[in-house]
């Protein structure tokens, strides 16, 4: 409500643009700029950054997650099959679209960093090495977010199918509440987990 300042309806027009949200779009493009303005050498020593950094960050906060009460309902929660979800064809609709957004499939980025390889390059053992790397990512994000959201759980006695739709609603809704119940400097892991989406979003859009 106060930062995306959002609107019922546009019958009025959109009002003007969000000072802070237009100051915050500028710097992410300034950053880009600077991440590319010597083309291919300058985005690879960014890519090591924003490739590494937010591995860090996800292990610093699986680490804080697991010491929380109802960590591990959540964790269970997450790896526990629902059988019954099988036959729903929206499951492997969003299984699927996860595969094409995580990889980059069809996005153009792998076919440009691939154009910099040597003609015989094993580019069988690099899709290979990906696929793995995108898999342990994810479920190691997966450990992490419900973890937290395991926690938030317990704190509010709600269930964690109740807590978000997932979407966008699990970055900036549910997953902000959860680390606000911290008890242990909760800002700190709060800038954490939004540096490290601001760096995934730049590393995306800098490739892209």
């Amino acid at each position: 409500r106060d930062v995306l300042q959002e609107i019922p309806d546009i019958d009025s027009g959109i009002g003007l643009p969000e000072w802070r949200l237009t100051l915050c779009l500028l710097a992410s493009w300034l950053i880009i700029f600077g991440s590319l303005v010597k083309g291919v050498k300058s985005s690879g020593k960014v890519a090591y950054f924003t490739a590494l950094f937010p591995y860090v960050v996800l292990v610093i906060l699986l680490i804080r997650g697991l010491t929380l009460e109802g960590a591990f309902n959540g964790i269970y929660f997450f790896i526990k099959p629902q059988w019954g979800k099988i036959l729903d064809p929206k499951v492997w609709y969003a299984a699927v679209g996860q595969c094409f957004f995580s990889l980059s499939t069809g996005f153009g980025p792998i076919i440009m960093f691939a154009s910099y390889n040597p003609f015989r390059h094993n580019v069988y053992r690099d899709a290979m090495i990906i696929s793995l790397m995108d898999t342990f990512t994810s479920l190691l994000a997966g450990f992490t977010i419900f973890a937290i959201l395991g926690n938030l759980s317990h704190v509010l006695n709600t269930p964690i199918d109740k807590l978000t739709d997932g979407g966008a609603s699990l970055a900036f809704v549910a997953y902000p509440a959860a680390i606000s119940t911290f008890q242990f400097v909760p800002q700190l892991f709060a800038v954490l987990f939004f540096l490290m989406l601001f760096t995934l979003g730049v590393g995306s859009a800098t490739s892209l």
